[in-house]
């Protein structure tokens, strides 16, 4: 049983955990989840590769009822409470992004929950970083296949300034070596809609976000993200709506606007060196 007090600390809006504890979660499928997270635990390299319920509702109680064993694995590392509780507060943050998407509970990314159920991702400040392999397949400059790296996520948590980025990514650099040393890492990467050059063109130079992206060296072949610009930007799918979108900032309107031009918005890929 989850108390209040845990519901908090996953971030957990009132809604949210009011529905979480009303809902009638099918057993077998969340027992089915729970044995998958709870075998995955600490198996660091690869995103996993579950079987997914149909309805992510019961993906929540399945995070809820690991949350024990996540827990633990966290504090045999020595991970501190605090980054432990923001790593996986992010829980409650995807379920508020999924109400107001979709105006209900419920959790759209519930696979992306996983990886930090599974102990591979953790919040350490304004971003959050991924601890994984470069794949053969997907080389990174100046990394060797199966070379161990971390991958900069982006929460919507702030504003992207350049001072809570270094500090982020300071804490990054302590981080890693002190609580995975056996998996020495070099590099970070980021493959993201916010490091679009069109994005890093158009939009101020000045802007924090140009500032974050400009830290990254572009690499390999961009890949179409229309979507993404439209969900990160406004949180809704589809262009059918376009007309009825806000264009208040510079980016609602450009993201808008390179879109009715014909254009397509694309995630590229970027690594710095820590």
């Amino acid at each position: 049983m989850t108390s209040v007090e845990e519901y908090r600390l996953l971030g957990f809006a009132d809604a949210d955990r009011e529905a979480a504890e009303e809902f009638a979660a099918d057993q077998a499928v969340v027992k089915d989840l729970a044995d998958q997270i709870r075998d995955a635990i600490g198996k660091l390299g690869s995103e996993p590769q579950f079987r997914m319920p149909e309805d992510p509702r019961n993906s929540v109680q399945a995070f809820l009822d690991t949350l024990p064993d996540i827990r633990r694995y966290h504090a045999e590392r020595g991970i501190p409470d605090d980054i432990s509780w923001a790593t996986l507060a992010d829980l409650g943050q995807q379920l508020k992004v999924n109400r107001r998407t979709h105006g209900t509970y419920g959790l759209e990314t519930h696979w992306w929950m996983t990886i930090h159920w599974t102990g591979q991702i953790y919040a350490l400040g304004r971003l959050q970083y991924l601890l994984h392999q470069v794949p053969a397949d997907k080389p990174v400059p100046g990394t060797e296949p199966g070379e161990w790296i971390i991958g900069v996520h982006i929460p919507e948590i702030g504003p992207l300034t350049p001072e809570a980025v270094d500090d982020s990514l300071q804490q990054a650099r302590e981080f890693f070596p002190r609580y995975f040393p056996e998996y020495p890492v070099k590099t970070a990467n980021l493959w993201s809609w916010l490091i679009d050059p069109y994005l890093l063109d158009n939009l101020p130079q000045d802007s924090n976000m140009v500032k974050f992206g400009r830290r990254f060296t572009p690499y390999g072949t961009p890949n179409d993200s229309q979507d993404s610009a439209i969900f990160f930007t406004f949180r809704t799918h589809g262009l059918e709506r376009l007309d009825e979108l806000p264009q208040d900032t510079r980016l609602q309107q450009l993201v808008v606007r390179r879109i009715k031009e014909g254009g397509t918005w694309q995630s590229a890929y970027g690594y710095l060196r820590l």
